[in-house]
């Protein structure tokens, strides 16, 4: 059986996949020492906090359309003149979509901003956040493109190219140039728009110049219930360090996000499995291999608990070598953070079955009541004891929306 394992695509594509999504954290962990060797704690937590919000931001740019790209692409695998209309009517929907929803953002700079920001300059941190997370909504699809293609090694070589030009430009504005936080965002921008232009003229012959209306609603019926599902991993994720910039200063920001940083490499693993995980079982499903498709989720849970487990002492080690001592406060959060990571690995074998049977409504639902125990928690607690309550409250969220989509599921099932 293991033999077996090892020669399906679903485990090659999971190695690939999984190389592909770890690229940004490794360079991640590579940059730490410049990171904590050149910016401050609250420059650094200037960056992380921007950066967090570029996930909100996207988001809401792209419509979790990346998702329906992802499913329907398969009810179209006889016919490629309709798959090539109905990527082209996507792609060209998001495009403008996104493309007009970003040049409102920058119009409304100053009333947004200030509410966004307390501590944080507007100029030039607003403007290069927005700009970002336009180009983040544009790369989405490529990418969920080439999942549906079951094109791992192209998805690896583009997350590798892109990480790795973005690290070596933010090394050179950092170290050589002397320039802040700002300047790693600005690295981000350059790459991200000729990745992008590149993907998009690469793409473009399994595209058609369509704007098939049809397409576009059935797709958005689709999506948009995962909009709250989306928006509340972001939430869950990173909209602690946004209530934190109002209680804290920059400085606990900064080594906070340390210890987020490092346990996120799990989480990108996870998720780098679960790009392959996802295809691969709406595959067997679509060919009544109910069997195979549910030995795929065993293995998969078994891969998260152990992986898990065994991530925690070297995600502590891994910390203290990488950072300075500034940041060694950060070590002793990183055990509690990877527990929500592993909790956050098990949900995705439930949203799995949901997502096959086009469930979307029940995973927005159990998401939306995460996300409000996330921002509850962090509300109550963020005042009074800081950092803390930020811990508590990823893990409590995450525990709540496992809980309910398993529920979900065994429901969906009967």
């Amino acid at each position: 059986m293991l033999s077996k394992l090892m020669k399906s695509k679903f485990f090659k594509n999971s190695v690939m996949y999984t190389v592909g999504s770890m690229m940004t954290p490794l360079i991640g962990f590579i940059m730490l020492p410049v990171y904590t060797n050149y910016l401050s704690p609250a420059e650094y937590g200037t960056l992380t906090t921007v950066q967090t919000l570029i996930g909100m931001f996207q988001v809401f740019l792209v419509l979790s359309l990346q998702g329906a790209v992802t499913r329907f692409y398969y009810d179209y695998l006889n016919d490629l003149n309709k798959q090539k209309e109905y990527l082209g009517s996507i792609f060209i929907f998001v495009f403008l979509f996104s493309t007009v929803s970003a040049v409102l953002l920058v119009f409304f700079a100053q009333p947004l901003g200030t509410i966004l920001f307390s501590a944080i300059a507007i100029t030039p941190f607003y403007y290069m956040m927005i700009g970002i997370a336009w180009l983040n909504a544009l790369f989405a699809l490529p990418m969920s493109l080439l999942r549906a293609q079951e094109k791992a090694s192209s998805f690896v070589i583009v997350n590798l190219l892109k990480a790795s030009l973005i690290m070596l430009l933010s090394i050179y504005f950092i170290v050589f140039r002397g320039l802040g936080p700002e300047s790693a965002l600005l690295s981000q921008f350059i790459i991200s728009a000729i990745v992008v232009a590149i993907l998009l003229i690469k793409q473009s012959q399994f595209l058609k110049l369509s704007f098939n209306f049809t397409y576009i609603k059935y797709s958005l019926i689709f999506s948009i219930p995962l909009l709250p599902h989306v928006a509340s991993g972001w939430i869950i994720k990173s909209s602690d360090r946004v209530i934190l910039e109002k209680f804290v200063s920059l400085e606990e920001i900064g080594i906070y996000a340390l210890a987020v940083q490092v346990s996120m490499v799990l989480s990108l693993f996870y998720q780098g499995i679960n790009n392959a995980l996802s295809p691969r079982y709406t595959k067997l499903r679509k060919e009544e291999k109910i069997i195979e498709a549910d030995r795929l989720l065993n293995i998969f849970f078994w891969i998260v608990i152990a992986c898990g487990l065994l991530s925690i002492p070297i995600a502590m080690v891994g910390a203290a070598l990488l950072s300075s001592n500034a940041y060694n406060s950060a070590i002793w959060l990183i055990p509690v953070l990877i527990l929500g990571q592993i909790v956050k690995g098990l949900y995705f074998i439930p949203v799995a079955k949901l997502f096959y049977s086009k469930r979307t409504k029940s995973i927005a639902t159990s998401s939306t009541i995460a996300a409000a125990v996330n921002i509850g928690i962090n509300f109550a607690l963020i005042p009074v004891i800081g950092i803390y309550g930020a811990i508590i409250s990823t893990l409590g969220a995450e525990l709540v929306r496992m809980l309910l989509i398993y529920r979900a599921s065994k429901v969906s099932n009967h």
